[in-house]
């Protein structure tokens, strides 16, 4: 079980080229995965490398699924909340991509603030959790000091899939509906 979790600390993994930036590109041009999907609370201008939408990009024309749920409960030049600039560059890059979905999500009297991300191949069993403190931004994705949990996840192991099933029932149920 050991070989199926990893703690992310940012920035202190940084410097060895494990921030969570790296991690997530890594990952979008690994084949090892059919679809990609994130919650956030928080999506900022900062967030948005380029390398990252490439990647991100790079693995929606090969085939794969992309779906990003970002929190709308504040826009604001003031650094709180999702930068309405940083929304629509994603709209903008993405518009021609048929398996690209972003969904901005608001509930009246609640917050959202998951940091979600889930790559998967469920055809195969098997997927990557991270779950922890980053928002889309800089500091969340290489300065903040920021703890993710990751973990592989495979359909052979009850209680792991589980998780994977938990977690997809989320995005399907909760997290894209906004």
């Amino acid at each position: 079980m050991a070989d199926d979790l990893e703690l992310l600390t940012l920035p202190y993994d940084s410097p060895g080229g494990q921030s969570l930036l790296s991690r997530l590109i890594a990952e979008l041009g690994s084949s090892e995965w059919t679809r990609f999907r994130a919650a956030v609370a928080f999506l900022s201008a900062s967030g948005t490398y380029d390398q990252l939408i490439d990647a991100i990009d790079k693995f929606a024309a090969d085939g794969g699924a992309v779906s990003l749920t970002v929190g709308a409960d504040v826009f604001g030049p003031d650094g709180a909340g999702s930068d309405y600039e940083a929304v629509n560059l994603l709209l903008d890059r993405f518009a021609s991509r048929e398996t690209v979905s972003i969904h901005l999500y608001h509930e009246r009297g609640r917050t959202f603030h998951p940091k979600v991300y889930l790559f998967d191949d469920v055809l195969e069993g098997r997927a990557l959790a991270i779950v922890g403190s980053s928002n889309l931004s800089r500091g969340g994705l290489v300065n903040n000091i920021e703890a993710n949990l990751v973990a592989r996840l495979n359909r052979s192991k009850e209680n792991q899939w589980a998780v994977f099933q938990r977690l997809d029932d989320c995005f399907k149920d909760y997290w894209t509906e906004a």
